[in-house]
């Protein structure tokens, strides 16, 4: 009996042991709210867009982007307004997978489409999160539309990271071709 249960225990601490080696990570870097702010400065305040996300819509983004959205694909937007009530730009956020967890990610846009930055508000992965460092961020700032925005060629990939880096730049990139389709209109 003593051996049975040595041998017992002995497993289950393997087995306890296996899952403490098997972490989950995740950070949250910011909320939405510090991520609007940063990504439009000048905006006083900001509300809700509703977007229009049907068949016809994620198809031409689909289009324009050589990419596919995901089928749960329900990127959020705001318009920022100075203090005068003049548009100050767009803010739009969605997730993208990583390697196997999503990222969270929120875009700033000017009113003439031009991106002002991208903030990583949370990140899952144990790796990868070199894309959350500045200078790979800042390679997004003054690009405008969907065809300024590719992996690889414009923007360049992190050792380490290439998945966040991919899927996170064709997230933007969606994002672009959206805001060009039903914000930017005149």
């Amino acid at each position: 009996m003593d051996r049975r249960y040595a041998l017992t225990r002995a497993a289950a601490l393997g087995a306890a042991a296996a899952l403490w080696n098997t972490r989950a990570f995740c950070a949250v870097f910011m909320e939405i709210d510090q991520a609007r702010k940063l990504l439009l400065p000048k905006a006083a305040g900001f509300a809700l867009v509703p977007l229009k996300l049907d068949a016809g819509v994620v198809a031409s983004v689909a289009a324009a982007t050589q990419t596919r959205p995901p089928a749960t694909w329900h990127p959020a937007a705001w318009v920022g307004t100075d203090s005068d009530g003049q548009r100050a730009g767009y803010v739009l956020a969605d997730q993208a997978v990583g390697k196997y967890e999503l990222i969270d990610f929120a875009v700033g846009f000017m009113p003439d489409g031009t991106l002002t930055q991208v903030e990583v508000l949370a990140y899952r992965e144990s790796h990868g999160g070199e894309i959350r460092n500045a200078a790979w961020r800042r390679q997004f700032a003054g690009r405008r539309g969907p065809a300024q925005v590719r992996f690889g060629e414009d923007i360049r990939n992190i050792s380490g990271a290439t998945l966040s880096c991919q899927h996170v730049t064709e997230g933007v990139q969606r994002l672009a071709a959206l805001a060009q389709s039903q914000l930017l209109r005149p």
